[in-house]
């Protein structure tokens, strides 16, 4: 039996107390929400980190510039200083920089921002290689990278390609003699007070895997270290040559090439630039620097441009970042066409007609290159059938014109 309970009385304050234990624990767990967001945050954080991305052992362009608190400025550099909410924390991950962008990153694609080209698992190379889609941020391999925010001074390489193996130990990198595409053989001669390399001066292409041969000349134990992509010895991005025979893995016979003995070790630099090399066992005992040293030139490859070949009719068109200038070009048909592209916009742009189908997307579209902001481009084709064919660039759907061809 449930009884009535009557005149009870009630405090003033208690009410008050109530209300201020409801304030606290919303503020509490606004608190908490906010800081599991975790940083970048907006207004504390400015981090960048390097990156180089290659498509089967080719070095790619860099990404365009956008605007937004995760970023880039076409400079091979992901910026991140959150601008809203939505950037910081797990909003700063590598997958969110490619999509800010335009690009796409997963567990099995890439597409890089400012281009329209997807790259997927099981993608095969021009070599008849079947493509796998890898991360790797300072030298270190990653399984999960869509949770992977990159940190300041962070180093990231995207490869697509054959899968590629390296092994890290705390002070250098070891990569697997059979990815190395040359060799280059080095000697080194002369006692601890006179040591030299010759060649002093190596020069590879970026994304280039070289095995390096030490031949020791001299009468005396040397041994060669490579700065890695850092240019500071004694760090794990360095590349050390081991005795022949030996296993780099383990550097199980150590660092050091005995008088009339040959050592190797297996390089890779992602970067234009130099880099150095040196003998750690012969230096000035007064200001502990090395005898002999040497430099690694890192080249990246260089982008040809051919000069444009003779087409029996061409006109130009401006691509700005909603629209194109004219938007309604008219050709002869049966005749080669080259469209001259001028990207004045802040986006990158590209120009593809539909073919006689009249869909975008399909077998007999013809497509230009992509275009970055301030460069040009051009596509060239013949349309034999006359008649109308829409254009649009792939990257704004929303900027579209018309080909007559006549």
């Amino acid at each position: 039996m449930f009884h009535r309970v009557r005149n009870m009385y009630v405090p003033p304050w208690v009410p008050v107390v109530g209300i201020i234990f409801v304030v606290f624990g919303v503020l509490a767990l606004l608190f908490i929400t906010r800081s599991a967001t975790g940083a970048p945050r907006i207004g504390r954080d400015h981090w960048h980190a390097t990156y180089t991305y290659f498509v089967c052992g080719e070095k790619q362009p860099n990404a365009p510039t956008w605007e937004a608190g995760v970023h880039t400025h076409g400079d091979g550099v992901v910026h991140i200083h959150p601008f809203s909410a939505s950037e910081e924390g797990a909003g700063a991950r590598l997958v969110k920089w490619f999509e800010y962008g335009g690009g796409k990153l997963d567990g099995d694609e890439i597409r890089m921002p400012g281009s329209s080209v997807t790259y997927k698992n099981g993608d095969e190379c021009s070599d008849g290689t079947t493509g796998e889609l890898q991360v790797f941020v300072n030298s270190q391999k990653l399984n999960d990278w869509e949770r992977y925010i990159p940190k300041d001074g962070d180093r990231i390489r995207l490869e697509f390609g054959p899968p590629q193996d390296q092994f890290q130990l705390e002070d250098r990198i070891v990569l697997p003699e059979e990815q190395a595409t040359r060799t280059v053989e080095v000697n080194v001669s002369g006692n601890e007070a006179e040591t030299a390399f010759d060649p002093t001066s190596l020069q590879v292409k970026a994304g280039e895997v070289v095995k390096v041969v030490l031949k020791n000349t001299a009468d005396v134990s040397h041994g060669m270290r490579f700065a890695g992509a850092d240019n500071e010895y004694n760090t794990g991005d360095d590349f050390v040559v081991v005795p022949a025979g030996s296993d780099p893995q383990t550097a199980d016979q150590g660092d050091v090439i005995q008088p009339g003995g040959e050592g190797f070790t297996v390089v890779r630099f992602d970067d234009g630039g130099e880099s150095q090399f040196k003998d750690p066992t012969a230096t000035d005992p007064n200001t502990q620097e090395p005898f002999a040293t040497g430099t690694v030139i890192v080249t990246d490859a260089p982008s040809a441009t051919p000069a444009p070949d003779a087409v029996e009719q061409e006109t130009d068109v401006v691509m700005k970042d909603n629209v194109f200038e004219p938007a309604a070009v008219t050709l002869a048909a049966a005749k080669e066409f080259r469209i001259n592209l001028n990207n004045q916009g802040q986006f990158v742009h590209n120009l593809r007609v539909a073919g006689p189908d009249g869909e975008f997307e399909t077998e007999d579209d013809v497509v230009s290159g992509d275009v970055p902001p301030g460069e040009t481009g051009e596509l060239v084709a013949t349309i034999d059938d006359p008649g109308q064919y829409a254009f649009r660039d792939d990257f704004h759907p929303e900027m579209t014109g018309t080909l007559t061809i006549e």
